[in-house]
């Protein structure tokens, strides 16, 4: 199939189990990058490590989107759509997004969205990633469930105004389809430097970010090329790149 602009060719549903299951099939299928499947709500929507994303009715965007890129490429996939996200919901509403390295969008300090990427090899034996998106926008606070009410926002709770996911879409296939070209375009240190700045954390400061074998405390010292967490553990400069940043501090405690 011919390039197209990304969302311009999109399966939309009043309802959908996960909008990333029924990307994958559409992948299997051969439809090009940028297709995009919206759900105005989620039965079995997911996050990161295997976590429930709540999806209630019209309160969100949930879109996954079709991406077929280089091997190379891969590693920064996520930060990529984390960078498109986030400048997307600025154009939106006018606020101040920060990202939560390596697939969480924050406002003021609360979760307001969400990102996961799955990638697998299509039958030609070329790779293609899922992108999907949660974004939460008109919830109020008794929309969200009680182990995560706490943590979360949504732009109705820092603005008082109801916005339309239609809108926050078409924003977010523009921003999404510039800087995967510039990634394809082999321009990954200035998604790098320009997601660097939007960190809620910066160099010198403390992380403890957990492992599978456990947790572990460095100095941030930037993103690799790669997209890469780089921490100064003991003596030595360590890369990170699918770990869960647990805390923040400013020094050794």
């Amino acid at each position: 199939m011919e390039a197209i602009n990304f969302g311009e060719l999109s399966f939309r549903f009043a309802s959908l189990s996960s909008t990333m299951d029924f990307g994958r099939i559409l992948a299997r299928l051969g439809f090009p990058e940028g297709t995009a499947v919206l759900a105005d709500e989620q039965s079995a929507g997911r996050g990161t490590r295997g976590r429930h994303w709540h999806s209630p009715a019209k309160k969100g965007l949930y879109v996954s989107f079709l991406l077929r890129p280089p091997v190379a490429f891969l590693n920064l996939v996520p930060l990529t759509a984390g960078l498109a996200a986030a400048e997307a919901i600025e154009k939106l509403a006018g606020v101040n997004i920060n990202l939560k390295w390596p697939n969480d969008l924050l406002l003021k300090d609360r979760k307001i969205g969400g990102i996961l990427c799955e990638s697998q090899t299509a039958q030609a034996g070329e790779p293609y990633v899922v992108a999907g998106f949660g974004i939460n926008l008109n919830h109020h606070q008794e929309d969200f469930p009680p182990e995560v009410a706490s943590l979360a926002s949504s732009l109705y709770l820092t603005s008082g105004q109801n916005y339309q996911p239609e809108e926050l879409f078409r924003l977010l296939g523009k921003q999404l389809q510039f800087w995967y070209n510039k990634l394809k375009e082999g321009q990954a240190d200035l998604i790098v430097g320009r997601l660097e700045k939007k960190l809620f954390f910066s160099s010198g400061q403390t992380l403890i970010i957990q492992e599978p074998a456990g947790q572990v405390k460095g100095q941030f010292i930037g993103l690799g090329e790669d997209g890469s967490l780089i921490l100064q553990t003991g003596r030595e400069n360590k890369k990170y790149y699918a770990s869960e940043i647990i805390k923040v501090t400013d020094g050794n405690d």
